[in-house]
């Protein structure tokens, strides 16, 4: 390992070091009475939250050393061996009793509930007054994403409104496959009807023993779904269409306002140079005087 390179952030030191740890709670859980496997796994994990951090190749070197002896020691009492079973008792009870304890973990913090954006409310708030924005007014700009407006106001593209073009883009694709399965559904459908009036007419009873009146369609269930369907294939035209009416509005306005804005600042900076102006002017005059 390179000398400049933490231990830590060494990946050959962090895939030994996990091993270790891995093959010592194995290990821990799998010994006999008197020994108890929740000290014993305690002790190693404190242990190793110990030296986490620590760049001495010395102590390191030294630490890896005792876990690989207690990593024998456990196998040898897991055997069987009365003996190391009383070495690893005794060593327990000249351990510190905060070792010996696993410090519960913190709970997660609950993140904060965003607060959810009323519907039809964003853009009624386009465009915003100049008090109102951080800094110069940005015209934003009218982007087609698969045929659904938005508009552009900074880069990178915020990541909800990434979910948001997803979840109509995965929407309308379902759309678009239900109404291409309905149509095949519709040739299979006319197909039967067509087949049902062949058998009335020839006075052929169905599986019931009655005659067909020909009153219930296959076509029928078909219709209505596939009317459904396309209906709300056209909302959803209809409603992109006026949505993108209202974003070039908003567009129109925001440029009008900035270039309003740009007048304003233009005329104050013009002012402020014609104040400095006479300043100097007048200090000029009182330098002669």
């Amino acid at each position: 390992m390179p000398a400049f390179l933490a231990p830590h952030k060494s990946g050959v030191h962090r895939v030994t070091a996990i091993a270790l740890y891995r093959a010592l709670l194995t290990k821990c859980r799998a010994t006999p009475p008197p020994l108890r496997p929740s000290i014993l796994q305690a002790v190693v994990k404190n242990s190793f939250v110990k030296n986490k951090h620590v760049t001495s190749q010395h102590v390191l070197r030294t630490a890896f050393a005792g876990g690989y002896e207690a990593l024998n020691h456990l196998d040898a009492a897991i055997a069987g061996d009365k003996s190391k079973i009383s070495h690893l008792k005794s060593l327990l009870s000249r351990l510190p009793a905060k070792l010996k304890t696993t410090i519960p973990r913190k709970p997660a913090p609950i993140p904060a509930a965003k607060p959810t954006a009323n519907q039809g409310t964003a853009l009624s708030l386009r465009p915003r007054p100049a008090f109102s924005l951080p800094s110069r007014r940005r015209i934003p700009v009218l982007v087609s994403a698969n045929k659904i407006p938005i508009l552009r106001f900074t880069k990178p593209q915020p990541a909800a409104l990434s979910h948001y073009l997803k979840s109509r883009l995965v929407d309308r694709q379902k759309r678009q496959d239900r109404k291409m399965a309905l149509e095949a559904q519709m040739e299979i459908a006319r197909g039967e009807d067509d087949w049902d009036r062949i058998l009335l007419a020839q006075g052929i009873a169905d599986e019931g023993g009655n005659v067909k009146r020909g009153k219930v369609l296959w076509t029928k269930e078909v219709y209505e779904s596939l009317g459904y369907t396309m209906n709300a294939i056209e909302a959803e035209g209809t409603k992109n269409r006026e949505m993108a009416e209202k974003m070039v509005a908003i567009v129109d306005k925001e440029r009008e306002l900035a270039e309003i804005e740009r007048k304003e600042r233009k005329r104050l900076k013009n002012e402020e140079r014609r104040k400095r102006k006479a300043e100097a002017v007048e200090k000029s005059e009182e330098s002669k005087t």
